[in-house]
C-alpha cells in the first residue's frame, strides 16, 4: 500500500515538473508552433497536461483549469496570478505545504518585473 501511495506521489510530482518544464521552454526558446521543435514542444506539453489530468490532486486541477480558462498565457497580470495560484497548488501537493510568499513564488517564476 505505502509502495502504491508513494509511486502515485512520484507520477503526480512528476507530471507537475514536466508540465513547468515545457511552459520554461515555451517562454525560453520561442519556438514557432509551426516547427518541427514546436510541434515536439507541443506533444510534451499536451502529454504533461494529460497525466495531470489523470494523476492531479483536485486543487491542482481547479487551479489548472482557471488558468486555462484565462488563455493559459501571461501577457495580464491576473493570467501571472493564476499561473502562480497553480504552481502553488502543485507545490501543496507534492511537499504538503506551500510556506513560500506569493509574492516571492511569483518574482521566481516570471521575474522581478512581472512579479507584483
Amino acid at each position: 500500500h505505502l509502495d502504491n501511495k508513494k509511486h502515485q506521489r512520484d507520477l503526480r510530482a512528476k507530471a507537475y515538473a514536466d508540465y513547468l518544464q515545457c511552459v520554461s521552454e515555451h517562454a525560453n526558446l520561442g519556438h514557432q508552433k509551426n516547427s518541427t521543435e514546436g510541434r515536439q514542444l507541443g506533444a510534451k506539453t499536451a502529454d504533461a497536461k494529460c497525466r495531470i489530468s489523470l494523476y492531479g490532486a483536485p486543487a491542482v486541477i481547479s487551479a489548472f483549469a482557471a488558468f486555462e480558462r484565462l488563455g493559459a498565457a501571461m501577457n495580464t497580470q491576473e493570467q501571472c496570478g493564476a499561473f502562480t495560484e497553480m504552481v502553488t497548488a502543485m507545490r501543496q501537493d507534492t511537499l504538503g505545504t506551500s510556506s513560500v510568499a506569493q509574492a516571492d513564488l511569483e518574482a521566481v517564476l516570471l521575474g522581478v518585473h512581472r512579479a507584483t
